[in-house]
């Protein structure tokens, strides 16, 4: 009995930590102090990776490169279910004198998409009012592979670079996702708390295993002395 439980632990706390090392970029921008690119300069490129937090007001947007529509399959009658649409917009981010870019996502359902659009859309058709700035909170994560050729395609058919090579330099396989820190916090300590409350349990278990074997030799041995 000791030796089932302890092993149903063992699973539960491997999806557990799997969970946890999944959400490792997102813990770490929460527990990160956010950096507002773009009024603390940046002087190193190689800040800019998964797990790097953003709190700032963003000053420019550039155009939609892409979007992906999630999916659903209705297991009543196996029909395609249409959910939410993604939207990539292309992000710049100054560092030194250098521009880098990547993929800024949004949806709908966010709270600042209708402002973003407009950003994106008064950023590129160069109208002389200013373009209002939109605050975000979130981090950098890794960019799909298929959204980042679509983006690097972008800038090869505007022939905003006249080097490719300056495309493989300054177009980063890297998405900014808007994120709720508090969220991610709470997140974390549940999940972590959970991961201990396993690892106690297992350990626990072990030792009453171990002490209802020894009772079960103890009384295997005494049956053997009994006299028949």
């Amino acid at each position: 009995m000791y030796k089932v439980a302890k092993n149903t632990c063992i699973v539960i706390l491997i999806f557990v930590l799997i969970f946890m090392y999944g959400g490792s970029a997102l813990t770490k921008m929460a527990f990160s102090q956010p950096v507002d690119i773009y009024q603390d300069t940046l002087t190193d490129a190689s800040r800019l990776k998964r797990g790097f937090a953003i709190k700032t007001e963003l000053p420019a947007l550039m155009e939609c490169f892409g979007s992906q529509t999630s999916t659903q399959t209705n297991t009543y009658d196996n029909s395609t279910l249409i959910g939410d649409v993604v939207y990539y917009y292309i992000m710049p981010i100054t560092v030194g004198e250098e521009i880098y870019y990547v993929a800024l996502e949004t949806s709908s359902k966010n709270d600042n998409y209708d402002m973003l659009k407009e950003l994106s859309r008064s950023t590129m058709t160069l109208t002389d009012a200013e373009p209002v700035p939109v605050p975000i909170t979130g981090g950098l994560l890794t960019l799909d592979d298929e959204l980042y050729k679509y983006m690097k395609q972008w800038f090869e058919e505007t022939g905003w670079f006249e080097d490719k090579a300056d495309i493989e330099k300054y177009v980063l396989p890297l998405k900014f996702s808007e994120e709720n820190y508090t969220t991610h916090k709470i997140v974390f300590f549940v999940e972590l708390i959970i991961a201990i409350a396993l690892l106690a349990a297992i350990i626990l278990l072990s030792i009453k295993g171990k002490k209802a074997e020894a009772n079960v030799q103890k009384e295997d041995s005494a049956d053997q002395d009994t006299p028949a």
